[in-house]
């Protein structure tokens, strides 16, 4: 399973570097914007497995293998 982003920690580093840079440029706004997107991939990959680990428990592994790669393909869609 993913780790779990360290959100405390994300928020310090987007402050600190907010801070840095009070008048936020267009690459300082694509820093942040990085740091969302990864948040926002950490937690599909969270979602992903979770729902594979309640699929495989209700239908067997092997059952829940075609739909939880689906899902993850939507999922994973949301990202584009």
């Amino acid at each position: 399973m993913p780790e779990t982003p360290d959100f405390d920690q994300i928020a310090l580093a987007l402050m600190a570097f907010v801070n840095d840079h009070p008048r936020l440029s267009d690459q300082n706004m694509r820093a942040v914007a990085e740091q969302l997107r990864l948040v926002w991939n950490a937690r599909g990959a969270a979602d992903v497995t979770k729902l594979e680990r309640e699929l495989s428990a209700l239908m067997g592994s092997t059952a829940a293998g075609p739909y939880v790669k689906n899902l993850d393909r939507a999922i994973r869609a949301l990202d584009r």
